[in-house]
This record gives structure tokens, C-alpha cells and sequence, in this order.
């Protein structure tokens, strides 16, 4: 009769070692998705921020100019 009451309790839920599988499986789905976007991201956004340097850079060097010609 014990044996039949915890197959009974057991019925539609699943083991602990199989949720933590499952916990695992989506911890490397999740990083892997993470940095596939970390990448691409990185590679459209730094030649932008670069290119923003580079302007400000050149707005810099015009307003120094302006400024030591009327002095």
C-alpha cells in the first residue's frame, strides 16, 4: 500500500533532477542568445560611438580655431 501512495502523489510532476536539467539547459540557451546579441550590437553601435568621436573631435578642434582667431 506505501509503494502505491507515492507512485499516486507522484503523478504529473516532474523530478527534481529533471527541473534542474531543464534550469540548465535554458541557463545556456539564455547566455548563448545573450551573447550572440552582445555581439552584434557591439559591432553596429562602436564604429557609431567612433564615428561620434570623431565629430565632436572635429567641433572641438573649429571652436578652438574660432576662438584663438578672435582673441
Amino acid at each position: 500500500m506505501k509503494t502505491n501512495n507515492n507512485i499516486s502523489n507522484r503523478r504529473g510532476r516532474a523530478s527534481i533532477s529533471s527541473l534542474n536539467r531543464i534550469k540548465r539547459v535554458l541557463l545556456w540557451v539564455v547566455g548563448i542568445i545573450g551573447a550572440i546579441l552582445g555581439l552584434v550590437l557591439w559591432a553596429f553601435i562602436r564604429p557609431i560611438f567612433r564615428g561620434v568621436g570623431w565629430i565632436v573631435s572635429a567641433l572641438t578642434a573649429i571652436a578652438i580655431i574660432y576662438w584663438l582667431l578672435t582673441l
